[in-house]
């Protein structure tokens, strides 16, 4: 079947070619005029026709659109709309002229110019800031209590202009989601997960952290830190196995430095950073006592240098963002390449690599696992207004397997404990003996067990105490763990 000719209309937007398809949505560039007459460049991300047919899914959609759309902050992927059009939802979200994290320090390598390590600390402290706000994010005076719980390299995008930004917060779980995860769910890529994540736990921010200081592990050294032949593996490894301080990977990382991340890398959560906050305060304090010239070790630069070519291709020039980016000595945006010796630390010269000054950047290699992994298309996240009213379409016959757990559990479902369901059981056979005893009459016997009636609730209360064994077997699992 020949491929769909682009553009092509999907309601107010027109399609410009397609970017990726996952196992839930597609992705395309699109394009859309505003109300001046001028026209912008987004992304539309659509849910799959056999996913917009699923209620349950559909649900969990509009739960992240509406999540997302409370998130407006400079390092975070913005939102421009959420709809249905033609019974299939989508959302529509700001368009990144740039490469995700993942490309960033393999494109690097191969070109023998690989992240710095100022670099590397400056791109990881806005990834926090964008972090730390989703973290400590309120609405209507109340916490959301957002977690991403899926922070990689594939979901950090840093346009051409130097601007770092989070995105795809799909999975990330809130207190007022309406959709619930199952409890003991485990989502996420696996290699970034926290341990208390690998083990189905309760997560708080402190998750995000331990995934944060794992790309910056990653980026420092272009090794991965975690993943290995099978999930199981890996798992196994972040569970068990002590993360190396990365200045035994790479020259250039003082002791301080190597302290801050080993600290965030900590199996047991209470031993961390108290938050993504003090972990971005305490590399910031590093990166300026260290860095002498703090305007030249941006994202930028390295952008500007790198990918020269696809640059030029657009224009030159990249456009203004289109939001007003938090004022920060580490934002300011400065063209020129960076040159050797502009790097300083209290004991070592660094170069402009962040190694010693003899390092050749071609000493860096990049493992064979990156470099063949295959991450998902690009992903971001959205918001929701008058959808959110609309009625889902009718589920199919035989939906699509979402990717996503049950609704509820049967903690969830069940009010009552274990001693209130068989009081209830015990009152409601009392009631029907008296009923069958009044009905009977005199000279008659009421319904005994061996009536084919009296059989039916006989093989009722059985089913029933067993539902009830089962609900407080599980409740009695939970209290006591």
């Amino acid at each position: 079947m020949a491929a769909p000719a682009f553009p092509k209309q999907f309601g107010k937007y027109t399609l410009l070619r397609k970017l990726a398809t996952g196992g839930m949505a597609e992705l395309f560039i699109a394009k859309v005029q505003e109300d001046d007459g001028s026209e912008r460049e987004v992304v539309v991300k659509r849910i799959l026709p056999s996913f917009s047919e699923d209620e349950a899914f559909v649900k969990m959609f509009i739960d992240e659109a509406s999540l997302t759309a409370k998130l407006q902050h400079p390092n975070i992927v913005q939102i421009y709309d959420f709809d249905v059009t033609d019974r299939q939802y989508y959302i529509a979200m700001e368009y990144i002229e740039g490469e995700d994290l993942q490309n960033l320090m393999k494109d690097g390598v191969d070109k023998g110019s690989p992240l710095s390590v100022a670099q590397c600390v400056w791109i990881v402290v806005e990834l926090a800031k964008g972090l730390h706000y989703a973290h400590t994010k309120e609405h209507k005076g109340k916490p959301l209590n957002i977690i991403h719980r899926d922070v990689t390299p594939h979901n950090a995008m840093v346009s051409y202009d130097g601007d770092v930004k989070l995105m795809d917060f799909g999975i990330a779980k809130a207190a007022e989601r309406s959709t619930k995860t199952q409890a003991g769910m485990v989502k996420g890529k696996v290699a970034y997960m926290s341990p208390e994540q690998a083990r189905g736990k309760p997560l708080d921010p402190r998750s995000d952290l331990f995934a944060l200081a794992t790309m910056l592990w990653e980026m420092l050294t272009n090794k991965r830190l975690f993943l290995r032949a099978s999930d199981f593996e890996t798992l196994t490894a972040i569970l068990k196995e002590e993360a190396e301080p990365p200045s035994k990977h790479r020259k250039g990382i003082d002791q301080e430095l190597d302290d801050i991340i080993m600290t965030a890398l900590e199996k047991d959560r209470e031993h961390r950073q108290a938050s993504v906050e003090v972990f971005a305060r305490e590399l910031n304090r590093w990166y300026y006592k260290n860095v002498s010239s703090p305007e030249a070790e941006t994202a930028r630069a390295f952008m500007r240098k790198v990918y020269a070519d696809k640059i030029a291709k657009l224009g030159g020039r990249q456009a203004e963002p289109a939001t007003v980016k938090a004022v920060s000595r580490s934002s300011v945006p400065v063209p020129e390449p960076v040159k050797k010796g502009e790097l300083r630390r209290n004991t070592n010269r660094m170069d402009a690599a962040g190694g010693q000054a003899n390092e050749s950047p071609s000493t860096l290699k990049l493992n064979e696992d990156v470099r063949s992994e295959k991450g998902p298309g690009r992903t971001v996240e959205a918001s929701a207004p008058e959808v959110l009213k609309a009625k889902p379409p009718r589920r199919a016959q035989k939906p699509a397997e979402p990717e996503f757990a049950a609704a509820a559990t049967i903690l969830e479902d069940s009010g009552l404990s274990q001693a209130e369901l068989m009081k209830a059981l015990q009152e409601s056979q009392r009631k029907k003996a008296g009923g069958e005893a009044a009905v009977a009459g005199p000279g008659k016997k009421p319904a005994t067990h061996e009536d084919g009636g009296g059989k039916s609730n006989a093989k009722l209360l059985i089913l029933l105490a067993v539902v009830a064994l089962a609900v407080g077997g599980v409740l009695a699992f939970v209290l006591t763990r």
